[in-house]
């Protein structure tokens, strides 16, 4: 290769990277709202296409139903109860803080009289982690109600991203099938095991814990569990544990009613974490990501739990997004090395 030749690719090389930082700089401020924008393009691609169809190949029409759609059933239902969950926490929080009482104190002389007949200097403070946690609810939930025209506008840019994703996702993958360096079949094999990787995980992740959410929401508001919303959503989240996400969700809240001298309900609650495990933990588990996927559960867990340490609260979707991404990059090595498909 002459030395111009070289030259030429060595500026070429370096000028790509300079300009790929910039706009790598550029775009970092908007990046959880195209990755979310990303999401929801991937979970909702089959009824996007379905309405192509029965539009007669309109895309942009598809598109605006699909993505009024979602704001209507998805967008503004998850604002409302962001806005639930905050208040009821910090009413919680200013609760204990003012005065530990109610069911944390019912919790807390249980324990420690229990405790104490062997360890007599036993003392439980569940005052403070308890509060520990709910002020971490409220200062992150509390963005979604105090900022409001910031969420506003980042709802209409993750809305407008989300519409082009759905209406030109076609072209941008021909356009990366173009660009890929990789040979046609395996870029195509690459694509279609990215999109179901990814697709199964999310699916699964969000739409088994909106399960478990309205599940122990509804049953910890029939049997009189106190801010049945906020410990409904927690326990939808903490569900995810594998084996033991359910127990240590119902377990508490059984305590809580046998403790309080309502039998009825602890035993209500106690047939709601059994009926849970069996239709939420195993068959929806199962259909949306084991049997599409062969991932262990306790993968999913720490990707959730990793994903909120380093994410913040959309950690819940990114870090299972990172899981499945990093999924496909196996996928492509068993591809390139070794020609399996």
């Amino acid at each position: 290769m002459p030395d111009k030749v070289k030259l030429e690719l060595f500026s070429l090389l370096v000028l790509f990277v300079g300009v790929a930082f910039l706009t790598f700089l550029v775009f970092r401020p908007f990046l959880p709202i195209l990755t979310l924008a990303i999401v929801f393009a991937i979970l909702f691609h089959t009824p996007f296409e379905s309405l192509v169809r029965l539009f007669n190949g309109k895309r942009t029409a598809a598109a605006l139903v699909v993505v009024a759609l979602v704001f209507i059933f998805c967008i503004v239902p998850l604002f409302f109860l962001g806005s639930q969950i905050f208040h009821e926490a910090q009413d919680l929080y200013s609760y204990i803080r003012g005065n530990e009482t109610g069911y944390v104190q019912v919790v807390r002389s249980s324990v420690e009289s229990a405790v104490q007949q062997v360890y007599p200097d036993f003392s439980l403070n569940i005052g403070d982690y308890v509060a520990g946690a709910l002020h971490y609810i409220s200062e992150n939930l509390g963005l979604l109600v105090t900022q409001t025209a910031s969420v506003v506008f980042g709802t209409f840019l993750m809305l407008l991203s989300f519409f082009f994703f759905l209406r030109e996702g076609r072209d941008m993958l021909t356009a990366l099938t173009h660009l890929s360096p990789f040979r046609k079949e395996h870029t195509d094999a690459i694509l279609k095991q990215s999109y179901t990787t990814i697709g199964a995980v999310l699916r699964g992740t969000i739409l088994v814990a909106i399960a478990r959410l309205l599940v122990f929401t509804l049953g910890f508001y029939l049997f009189g569990i106190p801010n049945a919303i906020l410990w409904g959503s927690i326990a939808g989240i903490v569900g995810a544990i594998p084996a033991l996400g359910t127990l240590f969700s119902v377990v508490p809240a059984v305590l809580y009613s046998y403790l309080s001298g309502d039998i009825v309900g602890s035993i209500g609650l106690a047939l709601l974490g059994v009926l849970t495990v069996i239709f939420v933990d195993n068959f929806l588990t199962a259909y949306f990501i084991d049997k599409k996927l062969n991932i262990p559960s306790i993968f999913i867990l720490f990707s959730i739990l990793g994903g909120v340490i380093f994410f913040g609260p959309l950690g819940f979707v990114l870090g299972p997004l990172v899981l499945s991404l990093f999924l496909s990059v196996l996928n492509i090595y068993s591809i390139l090395v070794f020609d399996k498909k």
